[in-house]
């Protein structure tokens, strides 16, 4: 099973967050410095509003104790979050995933790019080495419950996010963007959102980054203008407002900066939306008179207020979320029969592959080789025809919450009648084991066979 553990807008302030933000190309280093006992798989969910690590233990005994090393790791880092941190295991982390793709815990809910954030951290860890089946399996499931998210409810109606709600505080300040100077810093793409927004809304749009062919890309797309990192000061000089969103480790625009361009600007305010964590703004300019300041977590309020008409939606998203995980736990209690199925069908297979040898040595030597081959089919079609029933209602028991406990009975039971392992003509040792519980897997994984093998099987024998 799973662990969940980090902080976000809910728990920590912005300065605690940006110190915890992992650069892109440090992420694989840093996820294989985690893996460490009892961390088997791990990865990361990075956004400007959260920081939290994912990981999984080699069992779900190890779900505790996979929480408590993430939260060290963390605190050893920072410090300054260990008051902040949340953990969730088990269950409640299958759960709390899901609800972070359905955008469902994000500053502004319904937002689009949570996803594509998630899947970024579950790439850099497949990268790196440090994603196994377990996290593998939560993703396929979180990832499912947002698309029934978006394609159920109405909760991203509006495309209200991050950057419609930095517009929309721009719109308050000034009640008219028409012919307002916005100058974005940074071209990445939250900047590309931003610019296409405030074009709408008929602002003059100059585009400031290091990357020269990307910011003449985005100012392109808006017919805006694209200017050089170079020309930063000479930018904010014109500008009415602006929007950071770089992805910068420190501050690209400081306090010595901002206080240069109050003689060019002439007692003009200034303001500034930073969307970037790390920040791209030193705190320090609201000092500076005429200088307005606001970050992602100032945004919360303006969220409040734009989202209010959206609860209804939220309220059906969470009982998709909560279908979602009910189908979850049904497979992985189903899964809970798979190391009896699997033994069972070892010994079976076992004791039918031996008996075959034994023939095709003797009375059936004669045969050739296609014949033979006829029969080792057969005898797969047989097994899987004589194990089916049990296999099956294994899984029902396993899967029904009441009836689960027998599961532990009948892998005794079955151990006393048929053993498992070994040679089928020795006796099984009193007490062996031979159906242990085993970590969770994926039923189907167990029990199928190659589609068409017994339809061969009949054809080989002359039956179809």
């Amino acid at each position: 099973m799973t662990a969940v553990v980090g902080v976000s807008h809910r728990t920590a302030p912005i300065a605690v967050r940006e110190q915890l933000a992992v650069d892109a190309a440090r992420l694989g280093d840093e996820l294989v410095a985690l893996r460490v006992a009892p961390v088997v798989e791990v990865t990361v969910i990075s956004t400007c509003n959260r920081f939290e690590l994912v990981g999984a233990g080699a069992a779900e005994a190890d779900d505790e104790r996979v929480a408590v090393a993430l939260a060290a790791s963390l605190a050893a880092r920072v410090p300054a979050a260990a008051p902040h941190l949340y953990r969730h295991v088990g269950r409640e982390a299958v759960h709390h995933v899901a609800r972070v793709a359905a955008s469902l815990d994000s500053l502004v809910q319904g937002e689009p790019q949570i996803l594509g954030q998630l899947k970024h951290g579950w790439e850099a860890a497949r990268r790196a080495g440090t994603l196994g089946p377990e996290l593998a399996r939560v993703l396929a499931h979180a990832l499912r419950t947002a698309k029934r998210v978006r394609h159920e409810t109405r909760l991203g109606a509006g495309r209200v996010s991050v950057p419609t709600v930095a517009v929309e505080l721009s719109r308050r300040i000034f009640s008219e963007l028409s012919g307002r100077a916005a100058v974005l810093v940074g071209s990445g793409e939250m900047a590309e959102e931003v610019a296409r927004l405030f074009a709408r809304e008929g602002a003059r749009v100059v585009v400031v980054g290091r990357n020269a062919e990307r910011t003449r890309e985005v100012a392109r797309l808006v017919g805006g203008e694209a200017r050089q990192w170079e020309a930063l000061e000479g930018a904010l000089v014109e500008a009415d407002v602006v929007v950071t969103s770089t992805s910068a480790p420190g501050f690209v625009i400081d306090r010595a900066l901002v206080a240069r361009l109050r003689r060019p600007r002439r007692g003009r305010a200034l303001f500034f939306v930073d969307l970037a964590v790390p920040r791209d703004v030193q705190p320090t300019v609201e000092s500076l008179e005429d200088v307005f300041l606001y970050n992602v977590d100032d945004l919360s309020q303006v969220v409040a207020e734009s989202l209010a008409a959206r609860s209804q939606e939220a309220e059906r998203a969470e009982q998709i979320v909560l279908e979602e995980l009910r189908v979850w736990e049904r497979r992985r209690d189903a899964a809970q029969a798979v190391p009896a199925i699997k033994a069972l069908r070892d010994r079976f297979g076992h004791a039918l592959e031996r008996e075959l040898e034994r023939s095709l040595r003797g009375r059936l030597r004669h045969l050739g080789e296609e014949e033979r081959e006829a029969l080792r089919v057969m005898n797969e079609a047989s097994l899987n025809r004589l194990l089916h029933v049990p296999s099956v209602r294994l899984r029902a028991l396993a899967a029904d919450p009441e009836q689960s406990p027998r599961l532990g009975d009948l892998a005794t039971a079955l151990d006393e009648l048929f053993g498992a392992g070994g040679d089928e003509d020795e006796p099984v040792e009193p007490g062996r084991r031979s159906f242990p519980p085993a970590p969770a897997e994926e039923a189907r994984e167990v029990g199928a066979h190659a589609p068409g093998r017994a339809d061969t099987a009949r054809v080989a024998a002359g039956r179809g």
